[in-house]
């Protein structure tokens, strides 16, 4: 049985630990971050977890609007370098999803479609929410370098080869594309820096 739940302090190095375990090493956020979320918006960070292992995570926080204006916004000013720490508000009108890790054992479950519409239900609870975005990464980007990433992101039939597959997880669940930004997170290669911003519906 899968059952999930807010995050606590104590969860802390099972998060980090799954969170290595999901993403290329690059794009792991380190224990200090994971805990920082945690004791930020401990409300926005919730796990999955099977018999009592975590398996699953998920993170979010409260943004003013104004913070997604930022000419040429990177990763690490949307986030305050993965830390939530200058950018989570409490009176933010925005709920931005910031990721979803799945351990190899959780993978195929559903478990990041579970964290997402939990993230969701959550978010449209809180009073003030206007606004429930996130960046996703266009993870086979680079293996079409013959495409721009317009075309890259517009094939979006599941039996297109070219199909991104984190990105239609979003499109399909009801996310809608806003926008395409360069350079958001240059270490990420799989994505060759792009970030693309998503937004699911209050």
């Amino acid at each position: 049985m899968i059952t999930h739940r807010q995050s606590t302090p104590d969860d802390v190095d099972a998060m980090a630990q799954t969170e290595a375990d999901s993403w290329p090493p690059p794009l792991v956020p380190s224990r200090e971050a994971v805990a920082s979320r945690v004791a930020v918006f401990p409300a926005g960070q919730w796990v999955a977890i099977r018999g009592n292992q975590i398996i699953g995570v998920a993170f979010a926080q409260r943004v003013h609007p104004g913070l997604l204006a930022t000419e040429n916004l990177t990763y690490d000013q949307i986030t305050d370098s993965g830390s939530f720490l200058g950018t989570h508000s409490r009176g933010g009108t925005v709920y931005q999803l910031v990721g979803v890790g799945v351990a190899p054992t959780g993978q195929g479950l559903g478990i990041g479609r579970m964290l997402i519409n939990r993230q969701l239900e959550f978010a449209r609870t809180l009073v003030g929410i206007t606004r429930i975005i996130g960046f996703t990464r266009p993870v086979r980007f680079h293996n079409f370098p013959q495409l721009t990433i317009e075309e890259y992101v517009a094939r979006r039939s599941p039996s297109d080869r070219v199909a991104d597959p984190v990105l239609s997880f979003h499109l399909d669940s009801g996310a809608r594309l806003v926008s395409i930004h360069q350079d958001f997170r240059p270490e990420d290669r799989e994505a060759r820096g792009y970030g693309i911003l998503i937004e699911y519906a209050v």
